[in-house]
């Protein structure tokens, strides 16, 4: 499952809780630990745009060229 899957899913998760019918104190403990997924995953995919933003090169917009029909000297 990717991260944004895993995102989505942990939305619908969030919003689903408090009609559960769980318990007060076990919709805090899973809302605490659906906000801290959340977190980790935001961490991890911002982490990783950084990275192959580092890591690919700028690419020149106008492209160098030589001409070819003149001498060097």
């Amino acid at each position: 499952m990717s991260r944004s899957s895993t995102l989505i899913l942990l939305g619908v998760l969030t919003i689903l809780a408090p009609f559960s019918g769980l318990p007060m104190a076990f919709r805090s403990l899973l809302s605490v630990i659906f906000g801290a997924c959340v977190l980790g995953i935001g961490f991890s995919m911002r982490a990783r745009e950084v990275h192959t933003a580092q890591a690919q090169p700028e690419i020149p917009s106008t492209p160098i060229t030589t001409p070819t029909g003149v001498s060097p000297i």
